[in-house]
């Protein structure tokens, strides 16, 4: 119902932050002080779990960036296609990525891959090891090779215990969102709060230059 005090426009019910709502801020927006709104950004100016957001939307649209061996020339770049090989791939020309001769990760995701006189990837950005292992594709331990590899293209160095800890976050942090998504009215920083604490942590103490295998 348009405006009813009970339906999806009205002020009755739950908002989508778990509160009463949803908020009358109108075409304005909220004020800069609202609380709710501050809660629900409040990491919004965390580069690392916005890159890592991204990787969650992005994967596998996945870059391995292989540094040159000679001083001053540009890093090797190569994406898995669909039949499972794996391609050179060029920055396009109009990215603000393209005349970089050195990333900052070795890995890139990008959105759009497209082909004319060459493969190439126009929107693209550096992510690490923890972004893609806990926000990309299954994950992979090998035991006895000391590795962990996502759909056997990225493969990175670390114990099987690690492995085995960021499938058990990524299982739990499902489960969080499930529930949230069947109980909408859920307050997830009681039930996700310390798991998302957890995943805030890894990503901010990470190496920025972790590299693969």
């Amino acid at each position: 119902p348009k405006g009813g005090r009970g339906g999806r426009g009205g002020r009755g019910g739950r908002g989508e932050f778990g509160g009463r709502g949803p908020k009358p801020w109108g075409r304005k927006g909220p004020p800069p002080d609202d609380p709710v709104w501050l809660n629900a950004n409040r990491n919004s100016q965390n580069t690392r779990l916005v890159k890592a957001v991204l990787v969650a939307g992005l994967y596998p649209n996945l870059v391995k960036v292989t540094p040159a061996t000679k001083p001053g020339a540009p890093p090797s770049l190569t994406y898995q296609t669909e039949q499972n090989t794996t391609e050179r791939i060029a920055i396009h020309p109009s990215s603000v990525n393209y005349s970089c001769k050195k990333y900052a990760a070795r890995w890139l995701v990008y959105h759009e891959r497209v082909q004319t006189t060459s493969v190439f990837v126009r929107d693209c950005s550096t992510v690490t090891p923890y972004q893609l292992l806990l926000f990309g594709g299954k994950i992979q331990v090998q035991h006895a090779a000391g590795t962990l590899s996502l759909d056997t293209f990225a493969t990175f160095k670390a114990p099987a215990k690690v492995g085995v800890l960021l499938k058990e976050i990524r299982q739990r942090l499902e489960r969080v969102l499930s529930d949230k998504i069947q109980r909408p009215e859920e307050d997830l920083r009681i039930t996700g709060g310390p798991l998302v604490e957890a995943i805030l942590q890894l990503l901010n103490t990470e190496p920025a230059t972790a590299a693969p295998r």
